[in-house]
């Protein structure tokens, strides 16, 4: 392995460059006393509606689950055991039914603690909200010894869905009965956000030392992108992409969201973090933890802290991507990377150098404003609703506002990404969905400018936000 070498280490011993300051390689930097905004502290007492967000201080460090406190079981699972349907269960969705249950019997009673047994548990597992907070730990030596896993991709169709899994949600708590009927309410397929092994809508929810998988694909490998990250089809005729987004973990809406020494395994759109509002953000949080994947593996539109943890890009396919935030322009902050280690799997895609630490979910785009397509007569306007019908089509203030914020901090980069470029567009110019990086406020101002779009007389802007605030931004990282 190469010796690390410091990113812009002259710039730092300077004094700094200022956030939206990207040079002449596209890696805008934060200043010593800028990164001091970038702190657990920092980032996470803050939670709510952007803009409007309410001050609610929150160190998750502090937390029993972080210090590795032992806890007392009120349920246990395991697979190789016998149900009592009480406190015991061989069904990781089984025991989280009877918490829920318990919870609303008893809602002042606290914390829940759900032992889960070292073993694979194939199914799916949906946490409601609910009156009390739910832990899930596993107690092998390592988190790999306990494995929650199923293999649903956004293809499948609803019917299939239902085959595989409708019978495991058969006289459960209304509440889980209602996430597992969102997703058979859809039609033809159950989407992205519909093929996640584990689901969480519950604030306060925690996880330690165990795996969450979705095996779509991991025994035969990625690589049959059929269209990929290439255009399907012509700009005026689309075609049908195949899809394989497949979540491991979703979470929804649930602040204090914390998780120690997880794995988190999949390929394309591993961790989803949504707001279960527009505009409203929650916090998660993870530590010591491992995360896998190829394409926008880390992806969502809500506050994340993810410290002294390790994130590998696969090489299976001939482009990467870690991190696909979707942040809304008003909301603070999106993923924050602190001390954390971006490794490769060796492979020759990855050693090929040209895989990205993130580009900015343009998400529900149907058509671009800010470069011209190939189409005779093309136009995308701003409109009520984000559509497109050769050649004309319409985006919402919605969609443009959810400008995409990541910083990576004190962590090591390996050689798997772009040295010159480590942030990329959404697309290529020419695309339907395509939008430039955006590293700050000046840039989103900007570009909207530039396609026609009056952020003041057009969005209702009062004014430009800050300029100091950071979209995509480093901090004294360490290149391998």
């Amino acid at each position: 392995m190469m010796r690390a070498v410091l990113i812009a280490a002259a710039v730092f011993m300077a004094g700094g460059v200022h956030a939206q300051d990207t040079g002449a390689a596209g890696r805008p930097q934060l200043t010593a006393a800028e990164a001091k905004r970038y702190t657990i502290a920092e980032v996470l007492k803050t939670t709510g509606r952007a803009g409007a967000e309410k001050t609610d201080p929150w160190d998750p460090l502090a937390d029993p689950l972080a210090q590795g406190a032992p806890f007392k079981a009120d349920y246990v699972v395991d697979a190789a055991g016998r149900a009592d349907g009480v406190t015991t269960f061989v069904s990781v969705q089984q025991a989280v039914n009877r918490a829920v249950i318990d919870a609303a019997a008893k809602p002042q009673g606290g914390r829940q603690y759900i032992l889960v047994k070292p073993g694979t548990y194939r199914e799916l597992v949906y946490v409601p909200a609910s009156a009390r907070p739910i832990t899930l730990y596993g107690e092998g030596s390592d988190a790999a010894d306990t494995v929650i896993s199923a293999g649903l991709d956004a293809a499948i169709p609803v019917a299939d869905y239902l085959k595989r899994h409708g019978p495991q949600f058969e006289r459960l708590d209304p509440s889980i009965v209602a996430m597992h009927a969102q997703i058979a309410a859809r039609a033809p397929t159950i989407s992205t956000s519909g093929s996640m092994t584990v689901w969480t809508r519950n604030h306060g929810f925690q996880a330690r030392k165990l795996t969450i998988e979705n095996s779509y694909n991991k025994a035969t490998g990625n690589a049959r992108d059929e269209c990929g990250e290439r255009v399907c089809g012509t700009p005026d005729k689309p075609q049908a992409r195949v899809s394989h987004q497949a979540v491991a973990l979703l979470v929804e809406g649930a602040d204090k969201a914390q998780f120690e020494n997880v794995r988190l395994i999949g390929f394309q759109d591993t961790l989803y973090l949504k707001s279960s509002e527009t505009r409203v953000t929650a916090r998660s949080f993870f530590h010591k933890s491992y995360i896998e994947g190829d394409v926008d593996f880390i992806f969502g539109d809500t506050t994340a802290y993810f410290y002294r943890s390790e994130v590998k890009s696969l090489g299976d396919r001939t482009m990467s991507y870690v991190g696909a935030p979707n942040t809304n322009w008003r909301t603070k902050y999106g993923f924050v990377f602190n001390e954390v280690r971006f490794t490769n799997d060796g492979s020759p895609n990855a050693l090929a150098g040209k895989f990205y630490l993130a580009r900015q979910w343009f998400h529900n785009s149907r058509c671009s404003p800010y470069a011209p397509v190939a189409v005779e007569g093309y136009a995308c306007t701003l409109g009520t609703e984000s559509v497109y019908k050769a050649p004309k089509g319409t985006i919402t203030p919605t969609v443009l506002e959810t400008v995409g914020k990541m910083v990576v901090m004190n962590s090591r980069i390996g050689v798997h990404i772009d040295r010159n470029k480590p942030w990329s567009d959404w697309n290529a110019p020419g695309t339907l969905a395509y939008r430039p990086a955006q590293f700050s406020p000046d840039d989103f101002y900007k570009n909207l400018k530039n396609a026609g779009i009056d952020p003041v007389n057009h969005l209702g802007y009062r004014k430009q936000p800050s300029s100091g605030d950071a979209y995509l931004a480093e901090f004294n990282n360490a290149h391998e």
